[in-house]
């Protein structure tokens, strides 16, 4: 079966983005999943970013198989959020990164078999319809502009702490 366009021009993204994340990870020290590299800020350090991106991934399984999901608004990790720099507000770091591969490939998964009424099909937040109509329009904020723009603050996070740049 061939994707949707859509879905195929988002799996682009998606699995770089994968890639990319892991890249990103991969040599952190278990201290470093919740460093704040900078006195007197907050940034969004791994363990946050990915327990955040952890609560979109199953949404958009739900959204790509026309299921229903609660809204995260108001998730512990959701977008009302704030970073904790107590390590025991989190996962464990690698436990973070194996539950965020597993849901990268459930997530391309549906993606790839989603009928193509599903694209088209109204966004199921009322809250998100405005700006995203439609489910399609959702999965390329979520999967595509959402994901890359967290992953971007980790790889500034990275540089504050003085660890060396990621290829993406």
């Amino acid at each position: 079966m061939n994707p949707h366009p859509i879905a195929s021009a988002i799996l682009i993204t998606w699995r770089r983005n994968g890639q990319y994340a892991r890249r990103l990870v991969v040599d952190l020290s278990p201290a470093q999943w919740t460093a704040q590299p900078i006195a007197g800020a907050t940034l969004n350090h791994p363990a946050w970013i990915f327990s955040h991106l952890n609560v979109y991934a199953p949404l958009c399984i739900a959204m790509a198989r026309g299921q229903s999901f609660a809204d995260p608004i108001d998730h512990k990790f959701g977008q009302r959020s704030e970073v904790s720099t107590n390590p025991s507000d989190y996962p464990h770091g690698p436990a973070l990164l194996a539950d965020y591969e597993s849901l990268h490939t459930q997530t391309e998964e549906a993606l790839v078999v989603a009928p193509p009424e599903v694209f088209a099909a109204a966004n199921p937040l009322e809250r998100w319809r405005a700006i995203h109509p439609t489910i399609g329009d959702m999965l390329v904020t979520l999967m595509v502009k959402h994901e890359s723009g967290h992953l971007g603050q980790l790889s500034a996070w990275r540089r504050a702490l003085g660890m060396p740049r990621v290829p993406m």
